[in-house]
């Protein structure tokens, strides 16, 4: 039965599939997003373009989910195995109705005429990839989530190691699935760079961050037994994931350059939850964005539930009404009912580390919602104070002492780190994309969040450091590290490459926030290497999983560090869309700009039927050749040749085409922006290119971002042999 199901599921998408192959423009959907002109990859992404597609490509995910972890676990019970599958089943049937009442397979009218064609940002290799991949990041976190709420249903149910068992692979298809994402934003979108937070973009890293928390869940004593904090912890992924295609599915929410599909015009003065609610009814689309709301005030509901006492369990909605209604009140309803949440947690634990748990995250809740700017000064005082004034009740506790220079109890505390920070970190992005629903504001994520991650590279700072740094060195070696990086910021941030200068906030500058992070990322990653060795050292000795696993984890480390570092480079320090970028070129004459001179030198138009026609798409294509030096009359050391793809149907008319030089030190990314290619478009189509004496460009000089892509590979390879390790390390100890 499990097996007929998860293929039931997935024969709707595997026709559409078929349709697409054999441009079946019988079908309206296939008519207006496939071709039979487009080459047979770009038929298959082709079926992201609309709205069917990808609902349709989810449940054939969630049938492939069943038939992968459909059966029970040695650890499961027959009710708990069976309730899993219900719930799975469910999900995916709710989502398959919903494709079906949006009517994927509809004729196409008799009437219709010209054909619209594939959307073509659409049109590119990465994008047969990325979409699928993402999918399956959001169905294995969507399975971790079913798993805990098995648990949670079946009070007592253990669930831990069937949590891992998912978290890990979803981990690394999500850590994929993000960087094909940025690298199509790289190499295809006219940024200049690879992340921007787009609500898209930071919609995908949210889930991720939860598996990140959930992989280093660590419980200090006289909390509640571990299994019971994993299954809590167990169903944010899944609720960040389904927030994530809530994202992405409700355009008109959301302003994103990622989203393809749109809902219409939707008042401004609105908050996420307001906008969803007033898209209505009418339609699948509708329906389809209201089930995802259900469903997550339904994981909050569940959520609540498991971390109240049990006899105050059924006042957890109430709660959650309560503070829907404050939050209304605020002007930030989202806010409001996290902070009902909280509140009720917190008058009802019995254990004082429990209530400190929850006075800090309704603390920091209010905090970083005024730094989102959801709430006013008042509203955040009052409700800080109102989560403070229980502290009475933790009564005379003694607490245990910090012992700063005791290497024991340093390593018990950066064992916390990635929840400490993690957390937060979490908590903080996911409110700034609330408050990102009219254009995203990259400086509140560099100034709020970055400090945050510099606190992560102290602690694998200090991991690092054991049996090396005396324990009583350490904080002094930390104090110096965080004054050099002050120091740093204020004197020698404004030197850093890119925008240094260009200011965040007033008396805040992309380089003072760069300059404080950078050192501290940079001194946590010669020990990081260090440590690598060592346990390759090990794993030498040994040839054990355990030893390659500890190495692969260290690996993974060192990725996010070098990543880090490369974001500081290529986005921290980038001010995108600044006119300082545009470089208005004149034939045949050098204009220098930034440390390079630079002449174009000429324009060719071609199209398909011309020899030299290499691309796969397009109906005409413009390039430019530009000559780069490092003086007016000197020696050629690079040549670009950014362009442009013409598109005669679609809603795109002209594509930009990027081009980069890549440097020991980084790439230079030189673009032609969307008005421009508009501009071209004539001139593509009449094929004159002798026409053109003067192009504008767009040019980013991004130092250190190879550190981005070497960073991902790294956290690839760590993430995935931590993965495949983990079967061979416990049939080792069962030895």
């Amino acid at each position: 039965m499990r097996k007929f199901l998860g293929i039931a599921l997935m024969s709707p998408f595997t026709v559409l599939l078929f349709l697409f192959l054999i441009d079946a423009s019988s079908i309206e959907y296939v008519w207006n997003n496939g071709g039979s002109d487009l080459p047979l990859l770009y038929r298959i992404s082709a079926i992201w373009a609309g709205r069917e597609g990808p609902l349709l490509l989810w449940v054939a995910m969630l049938g492939a989910l069943i038939l992968i972890d459909g059966e029970k676990h040695p650890t499961e019970s027959d009710s708990q195995h069976q309730l899993r599958l219900r719930l799975l089943v469910g999900f995916s049937s709710l989502l398959l109705l919903i494709a079906l009442m949006l009517n994927p397979f509809r004729a196409t009218p008799s009437d219709v005429m010209n054909r619209p064609g594939l959307n073509a940002l659409l049109q590119t290799d990465l994008m047969v990839i990325h979409p699928p991949v993402i999918f399956a990041f959001y169905t294995l976190c969507v399975g971790v989530g079913v798993h805990a709420i098995s648990a949670m249903l079946l009070s007592g149910a253990p669930a831990r190691d069937r949590i891992l068992y998912l978290a890990r692979p979803a981990l690394w298809i999500g850590t994929l699935g993000v960087g094909l994402g940025g690298l199509w934003a790289y190499t295809v979108l006219d940024w200049g760079g690879y992340w921007a937070w787009d609500p898209v973009e930071t919609g995908s890293l949210l889930p991720w961050i939860s598996l990140i928390i959930l992989l280093h869940l660590r419980l200090p004593k006289g909390m509640a037994n571990e299994d019971h904090w994993f299954v809590g912890v167990g169903i944010v992924p899944a609720f960040f994931a389904i927030h994530a295609t809530l994202v992405t599915r409700a355009n008109g929410v959301w302003a994103s350059v990622h989203a393809f599909v749109a809902e219409g015009e939707i008042d401004p003065s609105m908050g996420p939850i307001q906008r969803i609610l007033e898209l209505g009814f009418q339609d699948g689309a509708g329906i389809e964005v209201h089930l995802y709301l259900l469903i997550l005030f339904c994981m909050v509901w569940l959520g609540t539930r498991h971390f109240a006492n049990s006899e105050e369990q059924e006042w957890s909605p109430l709660a959650i009404i309560a503070g829907a209604l404050l939050g209304s009140w605020m002007g930030a309803v989202e806010v409001g009912i996290l902070a009902g949440v909280f509140a009720f947690l917190l008058w009802n634990q019995y254990a004082n580390d429990e209530r400190v748990v929850w006075m800090t995250a309704g603390v920091t809740l209010l905090l970083f919602s005024y730094w989102a700017a959801l709430l006013t000064v008042i509203p955040t005082i009052v409700g800080m104070i109102g989560f403070l004034s229980p502290m009475f009740l933790l009564g005379d506790q003694e607490d245990p002492p910090l012992n700063w220079n005791d290497g024991r109890w340093q390593q018990r505390l950066v064992l916390w780190v990635p929840m400490a920070v993690g957390a937060p970190f979490l908590l903080l992005t996911w409110l700034l994309l609330l408050a990102e629903v009219d254009g995203t504001n990259m400086a509140w994520h560099e100034i709020f969040g970055l400090p945050l991650l510099c606190l992560s590279s102290i602690g694998l700072t200090v991991y690092s450091w054991r049996k090396v740094v005396k324990p009583h060195y350490v904080p002094r070696l930390l104090s110096g590290m965080i004054l050099i990086s002050i120091i740093f910021a204020y004197t020698m941030g404004g030197a850093l490459p890119g925008d240094a200068d260009h200011e965040f906030s007033e008396g805040i500058t992309r380089g003072m926030i760069a300059g404080f992070a950078l050192p501290l990322f940079l001194f946590s990653i010669p020990p990081m290497v260090r440590l690598v060795w060592v346990r390759f050292g090990d794993f030498q000795l040994r040839r054990k999983p355990l030893q390659l696993r500890r190495m692969a984890i260290h690996v993974a480390h060192l990725g996010i560090l070098l990543l880090l570092v490369g974001h500081v480079f290529t986005t921290t320090l980038v001010q995108r869309g600044d006119p300082s970028h545009i470089v208005m070129l004149a034939k045949d004459t050098p204009i220098e700009h930034g440390d390079y001179w630079y002449t174009f030198t000429e324009l060719t138009a071609i199209g398909p039927e011309d020899e030299g026609w290499g691309e796969k798409v397009g109906d005409g294509k413009i390039t430019v050749t530009v000559e780069v030096r490092t003086e007016a009359e000197g020696e050629v050391i690079a040549t670009l040749t950014p362009g442009m793809l013409r598109f005669d149907e679609g809603g795109i008319s002209a594509r930009p085409e990027t081009d980069i030089w890549h440097r020991p030190h980084g790439d230079l990314v030189m673009i032609f922006d969307q008005s421009q290619a508009n501009e071209l478009f004539l001139t593509s189509f009449m094929q004159q290119g002798d026409s053109v004496d003067r192009i504008r460009v767009v040019i980013y000089d991004l130092t250190g971002s190879h550190l981005v892509w070497t960073g991902w590979t790294l956290i690839l390879i760590g993430s995935a042999l931590n993965w495949v390790m983990t079967p061979s390390i416990r049939e080792e100890e069962e030895e």
